[in-house]
């Protein structure tokens, strides 16, 4: 633990009463920090403004002398107009500000982080649209109505072209607009992710994907948010899973709850009990943080142990190889301190999600730039200097929250996309060879539902490979689509891996993204249970390597279930490896399949939780998913408890 970490509750005062909230955890983790509420949206003026002249009603105009109403104008114009100033110089300033930083900006966007800033810098500059604010303030609209109604008619005037090019032109508009009314309204706090600060508790609508590289400070590393509120959102969703695995409780509420939730206020985000205290007591705040240090105390003792070796066995022996998941290069870091044989899912749809925040028709990242990126994370994921991390590469992915789409227009992007990635990934590998470094990547292919269409993936990657003059690359798929099981046998792939998020939610007929998609998620249900072990014989009868990826293969709850079903290869969550790691080091794999066994005898989901429940808390795994690290193997081998 740091000796100089500075707690919250030596900083506010006590309070009388401690109101709590029901919330729903991914995970039951425990954080205490400041709210900040995201907030960058359009400041309308009313409708009573609107409709004042010089800053009063007309009929209160018109009883001014003749010789007050030109002072009364004069004045009102040069206030107005002074205010408008300052609030375009202070927009001006702060994406002044941003551009400096781009610099120091993440691979991933750096070379479009300055273009980008550069725009909306410009769009606040303009001089056009200033002079027309200039003249509306002059004709009796205060500053905030001359404002808003300038940008109203610009935002009107692109959006009547109907061209999705311009969509992105608006997008900056709306946020110039936005910046420029929270400067102009010294009262409003523009918060946005450049407001993070240590112990900050995030609350939102919605988290969006190319959020997540702001969650820390890039300079020093250190974690800025604490944890996350939403009221709205599937906890199955993507955005829900990678905070998850960054060690990140989250959390999400009722709308009525939510608009109880202030700026800076202080609340407890209790995920053992699932309930949020606000305005705690500095006695109750003092308990909770204390509950976050024996968190984090177990977590470092786990990463420990976790970073002293790479491979782990089970008790009878048998290794198990745990990777990790990848998403962008601020884990990097991370990724080396949990020591995973490699990077099991490198997610490469986060990256142009960072890149144009949601895929539009018009979004594109280029071959070169797949390379680049690709290149430059497999090598700080390495523990060796100048060497490269192995890596399992997905496809881009744009299925489900990933992107805003219609169905037909979102599988030609993800086509377009998935052939600039085969054409890069078959000169990466034509670099790293020359550089001396073989096999170092394998590449997979998400959403495969049969053999013909991996088969023609193939042949694609197979024309990059040759165009590249390097050696063939044999592609993998990913076991997500149900249709794909009954192919299994006759399907022709260089290795098998499960997406368990979409297999699960596809087998039990769930709808992955409605808000209690939760309540009915089951990855031991009988349906699911039978697929992983079909899977993973397939792939024993194949001789090919099978793993699984996903929330399942992330919890140490599901990991004995994943290992009696038969799997060698996991990929978890960079925070859930250590504890993955050490779940195995306490199983015994004949009671793992004694486990599965039981399992799929149990009728109801009831039985099931009980029995999997009663198997983890013989290893040392409480319900609430803590790990007792005084644990010692016992003499005794599990049975199922009789009914």
């Amino acid at each position: 633990m740091s000796e100089n970490k500075t707690h919250l509750s030596n900083e506010f005062e006590d309070t009388s009463g401690a109101p709590t909230v029901h919330a729903d955890f991914v995970k039951p983790k425990i954080a205490v920090g400041e709210v900040l509420i995201l907030e960058n949206e359009r400041i309308e003026p009313s409708e009573e403004e609107k409709k004042k002249k010089y800053g009063v009603t007309p009929d209160m105009l018109a009883a001014l002398p003749d010789v007050a109403v030109d002072a009364h104008k004069k004045q009102f114009i040069e206030e107005q107009g002074a205010r408008l100033g300052d609030a375009r110089n202070r927009t001006i300033d702060t994406f002044k500000g941003h551009i400096e930083d781009a610099d120091n900006a993440l691979i991933e966007v750096r070379d479009i982080a300055k273009d980008m800033l550069t725009t909306l810098k410009m769009l606040a500059m303009d001089n056009s649209s200033h002079s027309n604010m200039i003249s509306a303030i002059e004709e009796g609209a205060s500053a905030e109505v001359a404002l808003d109604s300038a940008f109203e008619e610009t935002i009107a005037s692109f959006l009547a072209m109907n061209n999705p090019y311009f969509k992105k032109t608006v997008e900056d508009i709306v946020q110039v607009r936005a910046t420029m009314q929270h400067h102009l309204h010294p009262d409003k706090k523009l918060a946005t992710l450049d407001n993070l600060k240590p112990n900050t508790i995030l609350v939102a609508r919605e988290i969006p994907l190319h959020a997540l590289s702001s969650f820390k400070d890039h300079d020093t590393g250190e974690k800025l948010v604490s944890g996350i509120i939403t009221n709205g959102g599937s906890l199955e969703s993507h955005a829900a899973i990678l905070i998850g695995s960054m060690g990140i409780p989250y959390a999400r509420v009722s709308d009525d709850d939510d608009l109880r939730l202030k700026n800076d206020d202080v609340v407890v985000m209790d995920g053992k009990n699932e309930r949020l205290i606000l305005h705690p007591s500095k006695a109750i705040a003092q308990k909770y943080e204390g509950d976050a240090d024996v968190q984090q105390l177990q977590s470092e003792r786990l990463l420990k142990k976790s970073g002293s070796k790479k491979s782990v066995k089970t008790m009878d022996g048998e290794k198990v190889n745990i990777h990790a998941n990848f998403a962008i290069s601020d884990e990097t870091d991370a990724l080396k301190e949990v020591n995973p044989v490699g990077i099991g899912l490198y997610r490469t749809e986060i990256t142009a999600l960072m890149r144009y925040n949601q895929p539009q028709e018009t979004f594109e990242v280029k071959a070169e730039d797949w390379k680049r990126i690709i290149k430059h994370n497999m090598s700080e994921g390495s523990s060796k200097d100048g060497g490269y991390i192995g890596t399992t590469i997905r496809t881009i992915d744009l299925a489900g929250d990933k992107s805003d789409l219609d169905k037909e227009k979102r599988a030609d992007k993800q086509d377009e996309q998935t052939l600039k990635q085969l054409t890069a990934l078959a000169l990466l590998q034509k670099d790293l060879e020359e550089e001396g470094h073989k096999n170092k990547f394998k590449v997979m292919i998400p959403m495969i539902s049969s053999n013909e269409e991996m088969q023609e993936w193939q042949s694609k990657m197979n024309e990059a490979t040759q165009a590249a003059e390097t050696k063939e690359i044999i592609l993998g798929c990913m076991v997500e689509v149900p249709a794909l099981l009954t192919e299994l046998d006759s399907l022709k792939t260089g290795f098998m891996s499960v997406g368990s998020n979409d297999l699960i939610h596809s087998l039990l007929g769930v709808d992955r993204y409605d808000e209690e998609s939760i309540k009915k998620y089951e990855p031991t249900n009988p349906a699911v249970l039978k697929a992983l072990e079909h899977v993973a014989n397939v792939g024993a009868e194949k001789d090919i390597d099978v793993s699984i990826c996903g929330d399942m293969a992330s919890h140490p709850k599901y990991t004995a279930v994943l290992i009696g079903a038969g799997f060698r290869n996991m990929s978890a969550g960079i925070d859930s490896v250590p504890a993955v790691k050490e779940m195995v080091s306490r199983i015994d794999v004949q009671e793992a399949e004694n486990l599965c066994e039981a399992l799929l005898n149990e009728d109801t989901r009831v039985g099931r939780e009980y029995v999997l429940q009663d198997f983890n808390e013989h290893l040392g795994l409480s319900a609430e998913g803590e790990l007792d690290m005084n644990w010692k193997p016992s003499e005794d081998t599990w049975e199922p408890a009789p009914e």
